[in-house]
């Protein structure tokens, strides 16, 4: 398990800003320069505060932004015009109902990624290649069943993607997600958030911050108490 915990240690990083509610569907990001050339979410729902805020703040729309979901029938558009919706889920492999992103990391460079699909993460991760990662400048992503073999995925496997993602990425921000359960104080799902390497110039020490941080997380269901993550290799005194 400690090896597996090593693969999520989070780094050092104080710029941060919210961007959607502040219960599930906002997630944190690391505040680089104002450089994306693609946006990109991933699972939409019902649920687009944080599209809309990001959209928004860095001045994206339609022919930079794109949403992806199979699952539902329309983009719930009140939250943004600015983003084209495709009805595919993502995957590995793409047809008329699954998109692997594959145009997006052949042509841009500099991609927000914002995903929330289910589990479907981790074959869709295990498909790319250390240069397409390197397309992704800023990555923010819920991760699920981190503790077992559960969303089709067996936890050997979850960890050899961590691995692969600790090797192009710095994890600088990690909040666990209430509506899951917990396993040694592990949160079943949880929300990252990535920034490429080579987007600074340095390398940051490990987090010192205590987690969650005030006012910057919320629980994803407000009725419950957030998960505390005060702990290696999350928080590092």
């Amino acid at each position: 398990m400690n090896n597996y915990l090593d693969n999520i240690k989070i780094y050092q990083y104080t710029e941060k800003k919210r961007l959607g509610v502040n219960s599930d569907g906002g997630y944190i990001i690391g505040l680089l320069d104002d450089t994306y050339d693609f946006y990109i979410s991933a699972g939409v729902s019902n649920e687009e505060s944080f599209s809309r805020d990001f959209i928004e703040m860095y001045n994206m729309n339609e022919t930079n932004s794109a949403a992806f979901d199979g699952t539902i029938k329309n983009y719930p558009y009140e939250y943004t015009k600015k983003i084209t919706f495709y009805k595919r889920n993502i995957a590995p492999y793409k047809n008329n109902k699954h998109a692997n992103l594959s145009y997006y990391t052949d042509n841009y460079n500099n991609i927000f990624l914002k995903m929330d699909i289910e589990g479907a993460e981790y074959p869709w991760l295990n498909s790319l290649s250390e240069e397409q990662l390197n397309k992704f400048k800023q990555i923010v992503i819920e991760f699920h069943g981190i503790n077992d073999d559960t969303f089709n995925t067996k936890l050997e496997d979850k960890i050899a993607i961590f691995n692969k993602l600790s090797n192009t990425h710095y994890a600088i921000h990690i909040h666990g997600n209430n509506c899951s359960g917990k396993i040694n104080n592990i949160p079943d799902v949880v929300e990252i958030t990535y920034i490429r390497k080579n987007s600074i110039n340095y390398e940051p020490g490990l987090n010192n911050t205590a987690l969650p941080i005030a006012n910057l997380d919320f629980p994803n269901n407000l009725n419950n108490t957030d998960y505390d993550l005060n702990f290696y290799p999350f928080v590092c005194i």
